[in-house]
């Protein structure tokens, strides 16, 4: 069923433009109409990008594997989760070489991730079954962010952070989103999960002050102390984006060890439910986008 379902929106790009498909799925999503010609909101600036800006950088940021070399250069290896293996069908996985932990996804897309924490627990073909569909899913087509179209598909094999151990998980942060506007630094999209599945997600400033916000999610009430390393980690998300307008860079933190998760560049394909609507437009004033104008925008074929 997942493939068929795939398989149609893959033919629905035959007949309906992206910009006809980005702007019925905001209106949906949003509930107000997008203005995808001259943009002001951030959701409106981040289908923009989509449409418009064709920077190759994208897509080579967006692979899990190529993005490496470039955080690498730009802050170090240290910061990089250990990879274990790199493969290209499901049939080249050893279970035995793995150890007792560790994390598959693949380098293409987003949503991919499956964690084995515990070997003798793990339904490997469970696994594989749900890969095998990934590998051959081009994200493009389910959400038309272009920059995903062209990554080579691969599995990636890499060492379990467990950044909850021996933890309060309900308010230990499962990833840290550095929203970072001209190269610096702006607001930190924190993301708590608890063991039943409940999601938080609380916006802070710099200085780690709460925000009045919420991004698609309710806020964690709970009052939440600063990270030791919350301002490392914004010195490296200033060194990772330096050469964007507008660039997400996302953390882990385990046992006070930094790792670096991914860059975002279109965050949620432009349809995060911000509230209140003013938020919207607030942090579209801090996006210095270049926008073309009105009779040279055609999209990006």
């Amino acid at each position: 069923m997942k493939k068929i379902k795939y398989l149609l929106k893959k033919l629905r790009t035959k007949y309906m433009s992206d910009k006809v498909y980005l702007t019925n799925k905001f209106i949906k999503k949003i509930g107000y109409t997008p203005n995808l010609n001259y943009p002001k909101t951030f959701n409106e600036k981040v289908n923009y990008r989509i449409l418009y800006d064709n920077n190759p950088l994208y897509t080579e940021l967006a692979d899990k594997l190529a993005v490496r070399k470039y955080v690498s250069k730009k802050i170090g290896n240290q910061y990089l989760v250990p990879i274990l293996a790199i493969y290209n069908h499901v049939d080249e996985i050893n279970f035995n070489q793995l150890p007792e932990s560790f994390v598959l996804k693949c380098s293409h897309d987003s949503g991919s991730s499956i964690i084995c924490q515990d070997k003798a627990q793990f339904d490997l073909k469970k696994a594989k079954d749900t890969l095998s569909f990934h590998l051959i899913k081009n994200l493009y087509y389910i959400t038309r962010e272009r920059h995903y179209k062209n990554i080579p598909a691969k599995i990636i094999c890499e060492k379990y952070i467990d950044i909850f151990s021996n933890k309060n998980r309900k308010i230990v942060p499962e990833t840290y989103r550095i929203h970072c506007f001209s190269g610096q630094p702006m607001y930190a999209e924190i993301d708590y999960t608890e063991k039943c599945g409940t999601e938080y997600i609380n916006i802070y400033d710099t200085e780690w002050q709460l925000q009045p916000i919420m991004f698609g999610y309710p806020n964690m009430l709970q009052p939440i102390d600063k990270p030791k390393l919350f301002q490392d980690m914004l010195n490296l998300a200033k060194q990772l984006v330096n050469p964007f307008d507008y660039c997400r860079a996302d953390f882990l933190i385990s046992s006070q060890t930094l790792y670096f998760s991914e860059l975002t560049f279109s965050p949620n394909a432009g349809r995060t439910k911000i509230e209140p609507l003013s938020w919207d437009f607030r942090l579209g004033s801090l996006w210095n986008q270049k926008i073309i104008s009105a009779t040279d925008s055609e999209e990006i074929d």
